[in-house]
């Protein structure tokens, strides 16, 4: 699988763009044949820990770009993607194990080179990577390249298809964007390290990962540990990451942040993504045949007191920021539910085998809220979709703040959630255009549900629909059975109040029973 789609020039890209000129120089490894000073003896996270801790007691040091040719940070995206590493040079490659490493070199948008080492019987070693481990023949230089090449990244291989460690299952490049792979699933949506006063009314803080270890997996080793170090101007950070591929591929994050400063807002296990059209919109790409375009399609949360909500993704004109409150949540994530290629007709982006990636809390996360974020775009190289963990209580400085959870990258799964869901949801208007009729400013609202039990029901069940709106008026609501599709649909008819936006919520139930997670939406009039 491709390791970069052509979408890594989005969110994540820009975040590493906009760090070149003030990202710490990380130390190279020494050069090539040069023996380095003997490393501790029992490398560990309190190794990371530690290291952190002392970062985090100085003053932040804004590194400078790499010493990169000229020509290497005027490649396009186009041909930093022709660099490409020779798997014979992979990382393991020399051993009989199920994991396989390659890497990312410094270049284009990324600058600024990162400090990569391996971690082999407790030993940590800088990894030095020669130009001969890359193949140059397509990105046609003016000059040769170094000897010794400044690395940006790296990405994971494992045998998910078949007996042999190439497929993709993970690659870190850029800040501290990271994006997972499971089963039959190719690269959309991406995770983050932090998320640093985004979507506030001043200037975003991108963290970066310096420095990363990869630890050497044994023969007979299905997951794989990396601890990474971040840093920003608010904090540094140590983090492990336990990954295990699969049909369904989990990382386990855990991660220590000591505080420089105090921070408006700090955003835990965020998540990037896309939504350009669905079929909520309201306006459709002009010349473009594709029905539907985007990563995801909607924010799903498990609450405290177990109960599912689903937000549909929308491309609005304006900037739309949502808050969900709760204490502890047991979970969130961006998900990817239409899995349909008719519904996509894209055979190159595969949309319909793009990721979900969930998060599973772990341990006590307190008061806050989650958030999401959807910024108007026209395109689908931007990211424009961000959702992330707020705490209620305020971040300070010398503050030690402990995180752990667990990401889950799959294509779809029943507990997600184990009842009725929200297939689908659709705006219109309530009288036909060219009908002769008065025009109306009142809109129709059509949710499919599927699932759970409702696929069990017949049409003379009292299934009825829970619908509240607040703002405008709820002229109509009415529920319809489909029984050929086993699906249930509300039809709402929503009249506005001005120019005010209207949260609606909805759900099926029977006998007072709820059969389906809650639908909640944001129309603006």
């Amino acid at each position: 699988m491709r390791s970069c789609t052509r979408r890594n020039l989005t969110i994540g890209a820009l975040a590493a763009a906009a760090l070149a000129p003030s990202v710490a120089r990380a130390q190279l490894p020494p050069p090539v044949g040069q023996i380095p000073a003997p490393p501790p003896a029992s490398f560990d996270y309190t190794t990371v820990l530690d290291e952190a801790r002392r970062v985090a007691a100085g003053p932040y040091q804004a590194p400078s770009p790499a010493a990169l040719p000229a020509e290497w940070r005027d490649l396009g995206y186009d041909r930093y993607q022709q660099i490409r590493f020779r798997p014979a040079a992979s990382l393991w490659s020399d051993r009989k194990a199920f994991f396989r490493a390659q890497f990312f070199a410094a270049g284009f948008i990324y600058s600024a080179p990162i400090s990569i080492n391996i971690v082999t019987d407790g030993v940590s070693n800088p990894f030095v990577a020669s130009r001969d481990m890359f193949d140059w023949s397509d990105v046609k230089l003016k000059e040769p390249p170094p000897e010794q090449i400044p690395l940006a990244g790296f990405r994971l291989h494992y045998p998910l298809h078949g007996p042999e460690p190439v497929d993709e299952i993970a690659a870190f490049l850029g800040a501290s964007y990271f994006r997972l792979l499971g089963r039959n699933q190719v690269y959309g949506i991406s995770a983050r390290g932090l998320a640093i006063d985004t979507g506030l009314q001043r200037q975003e803080e991108f963290p970066f990962f310096r420095t990363f270890w990869l630890v050497t997996p044994t023969p007979e080793a299905r997951e794989i540990v990396i601890y990474a170090l971040l840093d920003s101007p608010a904090l540094a950070g140590a983090y492990m990451f336990t990954l295990r591929p699969g049909t369904e591929t989990r990382l386990e994050v855990t991660a220590t942040l000591f505080m420089r400063h105090g921070v408006g807002m700090l955003g835990v296990a965020p998540l990037t993504s896309m939504f350009l059209a669905g079929k909520n919109s309201d306006r459709r790409q002009r010349g473009d045949f594709r029905p539907e375009v985007h990563d995801s399609d909607g924010l799903l949360i498990e609450t405290s007191a177990g109960e599912w909500i689903w937000r549909p993704l929308s491309n609005s004109a304006e900037l739309d920021i949502s808050s969900f409150g709760d204490k502890n949540p047991r979970g969130f994530g961006l998900i990817q539910r239409d899995r349909s290629l008719d519904h996509y007709q894209d055979l190159q982006a595969l949309y319909h085998r793009r990721p979900s990636l969930w998060v599973e809390t772990m341990g006590e996360w307190g008061e806050g809220e989650i958030r999401l974020i959807e910024i108007p775009t026209d395109s689908e190289i931007h990211d424009n979709i961000v959702a992330f963990w707020v705490g209620r209580e305020p971040v300070k400085a010398g503050q030690r703040i402990e995180l752990r959870y667990r990401l889950h990258s799959f294509a779809d799964a029943a507990r997600f959630p184990p009842g009725g869901r929200a297939v689908a949801t659709r705006i219109g208007l309530t009288d036909i255009p060219g009908s002769g009729k008065p025009a109306k400013t009142t809109r129709r609202v059509l949710v499919d549900f599927a699932g759970g039990e409702l696929v069990n029901l017949r049409p003379e069940h009292p299934v009825s629909a829970q619908v509240n709106v607040t703002a405008g008026k709820l002229v109509n609501a009415e529920l319809q059975s489909i029984p050929s599709t086993k699906m249930w649909r509300l039809v709402a008819d929503v009249e506005p109040d001005g120019k005010k936006p209207i949260e609606m919520r909805a759900y099926l139930r029977l006998y007072d029973e709820a059969l389906t997670e809650t639908w909640t939406y944001r129309w603006r009039p």
